[in-house]
């Protein structure tokens, strides 16, 4: 699968993928023709994780709520990486979140890519929120969430990590947003 913002390019995090990561992140780079950036990624004990659930469960990475890696084809770099914990729940509620190589920050890659996740999300019926969160402090990630227009929910205790804050955007707020737009 693949979405399609202006300056990047959202792939399917496949097995593949996520072998090449384990093994050696830079190695990912000669499978997507890509450069990888230093300290990518930021938190490579999760990716042996997410193997072993592909493992398990193969479609996952064809369901469209799984791991997508960002590149900017112009650049021919990868820039990060991020997705969906899982389809939506009882309540058409869908969880985004993303992580940009530090070597990129600070240039927009984090609300683009956060906003094509949202869009593609809003494109699926069953969807009527997508949330996000972050550390409870005012950050980069906090401002990538405004700018995909996402408004904080609320503050939260969650079990494994401890103080965070929620924030969401319904899909009335999206397509309200998308109409003050054009």
């Amino acid at each position: 699968m693949l979405i399609h913002t202006p300056n990047l390019r959202l792939f399917t995090c496949t097995a593949q993928h996520l072998e090449a990561i384990v093994r050696d992140p830079a190695s990912l780079g000669s499978l997507l023709d890509v450069a990888i950036p230093r300290a990518w990624p930021s938190f490579p004990e999760a990716y042996p994780q997410l193997l072993k659930m592909l493992d398990r469960d193969p479609l996952l990475a064809w369901s469209g709520w799984w791991l997508y890696l960002f590149v900017s084809p112009e650049e021919r770099t990868l820039v990060g990486c991020g997705g969906f914990r899982g389809p939506a729940d009882p309540q058409g509620v869908v969880e985004v979140g993303c992580e940009i190589a530090p070597a990129h920050g600070g240039r927009g890659y984090g609300a683009e890519a956060v906003g094509g996740l949202v869009r593609y999300a809003f494109t699926r019926p069953e969807v009527l929120a997508v949330e996000a969160r972050t550390a409870p402090q005012r950050s980069a990630c906090a401002r990538v969430l405004e700018k995909a227009g996402m408004l904080l929910l609320r503050k939260e205790q969650d079990p494994q990590d401890g103080p965070i804050w929620r924030w969401r955007i319904s899909r009335n707020d999206y397509l309200g947003n998308q109409r003050k737009a054009a």
